[in-house]
């Protein structure tokens, strides 16, 4: 892809998986918008990519519609991403909806969407897939108005190995073992948010007719609870274990830990069945690499788990 012909804009840009995506379209030459709200913390976070000529920082939010309107004019490509937790039920398909409306009618040619495996597993069923599925029906509705100028790609990955870093960090740190309502031989499958990045930007930097209407799920390596305390035992050098909990302290203590009642309920009803049917090694032939383990993720993130 041209860097003079293309240009990208990237959302939640200093998130996990945004400022992946920004980087690694920057590397390559790839003229990069990125929208964040602090705009001393992204001129920290991107200090070597501003000195390229590729990126250019826009201020603003999901509330900033004037903004992003403004901003979006004389871009190819938007990488899509709005967070869940916090809002209202409605707010994501909303947002979503409004954004991919003016980029399109500014000229946008391709939308590269972050939802949710749990689309695929639930669909409406649960909070968490309700979101992601209001949102991409109304995505497609819009790309599918017009599917000669309008291109989407869905990526809905599996559960996060960050999310290691919210009640679980506190478990391992300080009781030495994980916890959850689900048993002890159920499988989750994760997925690195460094794979999620590097997809979407491969798909933000190849042509738009490749990958057009796809859906990508992304799952790297698919694990029961007792699988996952036995690779934090290995690599953190002491014995981790595996506790289930009861239905009802699981929900007290996730509610305890300023969670909603429809998040927990949701991983309370996701205990029995994957977010992901299966891992997903076909991903590899995107990203020209296999998918990363937990394995490999903890070895990068083990200082803050001793």
């Amino acid at each position: 892809m041209s860097s003079t012909k293309e240009r990208v804009f990237v959302t939640a840009a200093t998130g996990n998986i945004g400022n992946g995506v920004v980087r690694s379209l920057v590397k390559q030459g790839i003229d990069t918008t990125a929208y964040v709200r602090d705009e001393k913390k992204s001129k920290d976070l991107f200090k070597e990519e501003l000195t390229t000529g590729h990126l250019n920082l826009v201020i603003g939010d999901y509330s900033s519609i004037d903004v992003f309107t403004k901003a979006i004019k004389g871009h190819t490509r938007l990488f899509l991403l709005f967070a869940a937790h916090g809002t209202k039920p409605w707010s994501m398909s909303q947002i979503k909806e409004s954004f991919a409306k003016i980029a399109f009618e500014q000229g946008v040619r391709q939308i590269v969407d972050l939802s949710s495996a749990f689309v695929s597993s639930y669909g409406k069923k649960g909070i968490i897939g309700y979101m992601h599925t209001a949102a991409e029906e109304k995505l497609w509705t819009l790309a599918d108005a017009n599917p000669e100028q309008r291109s989407l790609v869905v990526l809905r990955p599996g559960a996060f190995m960050t999310n290691h870093f919210m009640a679980d960090v506190h478990q391992i740190k300080h009781q030495n073992k994980i916890a959850s309502c689900a048993s002890p031989s159920s499988k989750v499958t994760w997925i690195d948010t460094k794979d999620i990045a590097d997809c979407a930007a491969v798909v933000l930097s190849e042509s738009v007719e490749k990958h057009d209407r796809n859906v990508y799920e992304l799952g790297g390596e698919t694990l029961t609870h007792e699988q996952r305390a036995a690779i934090f035992s290995k690599v953190l050098g002491k014995s981790i274990k595996y506790e289930q909990q009861s239905m009802e302290d699981f929900y007290k203590a996730s509610i305890g830990h300023g969670m909603p009642h429809s998040f927990v309920y949701n991983f309370a009803m996701g205990a029995s069945k994957d977010i992901c049917d299966n891992a997903t090694p076909e991903i590899s032939v995107i990203i020209g690499r296999p998918l990363r383990t937990l394995e490999d993720w903890l070895n990068e993130n083990a200082k803050a788990f001793q």
